[in-house]
């Protein structure tokens, strides 16, 4: 058997973070008057725009990596300022708190995740390497956990995809080689880049169609989990 480690990737790949916080908007503005699907919108959409003011999707950034669970955190603070101020209303002390909080609690699984990592369980271990908060990933991906080998949080390790640094902590803790294992994720710039950088081998879920640019290489593009039980 070519592969000892599969390593996944979890938001977008594993997990829907979409879901996950539009769920957490709805639970802290329950029983106030934003908690109607426009405004939940208007806020998934200004969250999108604030984490890339902020700069959280330049991974490459070298400032960007020194800071990014501060600014993860920052994040979650002005999404709460900018509802009171877009919507004139005062919110509960505890909305921000309750969205937090809410985030903490399983993830909505992507189609044919759950299927697609027991079945792999039993061949393979099997890991997940996410950039995120060590609380909320924990917590988002607890019903995974009975199948896993490892999970690698970038806060615990203070580093982010797609680092080597990151990288080479990984594989000291598995106690395993590049070519060793396979890396599963949707993101070319944290997930594949991170793999091309090991030298290990990757497929790109991509579920969109998406064209692959320059510079990347995979040995399998899929659009769907289940196809994972098939070729490994």
């Amino acid at each position: 058997m070519k592969y000892r480690h599969i390593i996944f990737d979890a938001d977008h790949t594993l997990i829907d973070f979409n879901e996950d916080e539009r769920r957490a908007f709805r639970a802290a503005f329950k029983g106030t008057p934003l908690e109607s699907e426009e405004v939940i919108g208007e806020m998934w959409k200004f969250s999108y725009e604030n984490w890339e003011e902020l700069g959280l999707n330049k991974v490459n950034d070298p400032d960007i990596r020194k800071q990014y669970h501060k600014l993860y955190y920052v994040h979650i603070h002005a999404l709460f300022e900018f509802a009171k101020q877009a919507y004139d209303h005062e919110l509960a002390d505890d909305a921000e708190r309750i969205f937090y909080e809410t985030l903490c609690s399983p993830a909505h699984p992507r189609e044919g995740a759950f299927e697609a990592v027991k079945a792999l369980s039993e061949k393979y271990a099997v890991s997940i390497a996410t950039n995120g908060l060590s609380e909320m990933q924990r917590a988002r991906l607890k019903e995974f956990a009975p199948y896993l080998n490892r999970l690698f949080i970038s806060e615990e390790m203070n580093t982010i995809k797609p680092s080597k640094e990151f990288g080479n902590i990984m594989l000291n803790e598995l106690n395993a080689k590049a070519e060793e294992c396979l890396f599963i994720g949707d993101s070319l710039t944290s997930d594949i880049a991170l793999a091309n950088k090991l030298k290990m081998d990757c497929i790109w879920y991509d579920p969109d169609g998406r064209t692959l640019p320059e510079g990347y290489s995979l040995v399998k593009k899929i659009s769907s989990l289940s196809e994972l039980i098939q070729i490994l």
